[in-house]
């Protein structure tokens, strides 16, 4: 049996050889690491688009939901206006009717 690490010394040849591989090597990592980067950028290109849309449609509802609420507070106001002014019509017809009532 022939001991393996026992061999003959590299030759330029050899050595060249070697170089290439580890270039190819290399180049194959370099390119893999560079499509990984442009797949992750893709990735969170995509996700910065739909936070974005999410964000809008929250802030265009949050903006409709505060017109409805200052919408009702109009509407309170307003009711609250007219109901006193018909307590106020109510009393001064039941004060109308009581000045009627004892005129007779």
């Amino acid at each position: 049996m022939k001991d393996e690490t026992q061999s003959a010394p590299a030759t330029r040849g050899d050595l060249t050889e070697l170089k290439t591989e580890f270039n190819q090597k290399i180049e194959k990592v370099y390119t893999h690491q560079l499509q990984s980067g442009a797949e992750l950028k893709r990735e969170m290109e995509t996700m910065m688009l739909k936070i974005e849309k999410l964000f809008s449609n929250t802030m265009s509802a949050y903006e409709k939901t505060v017109i409805k609420g200052h919408k009702y507070d109009q509407k309170a106001d307003t009711h609250a206006d007219i109901l006193t002014a018909h307590g106020e019509k109510l009393r001064d017809h039941e004060n109308r009717l009581a000045l009627l009532e004892t005129k007779k």
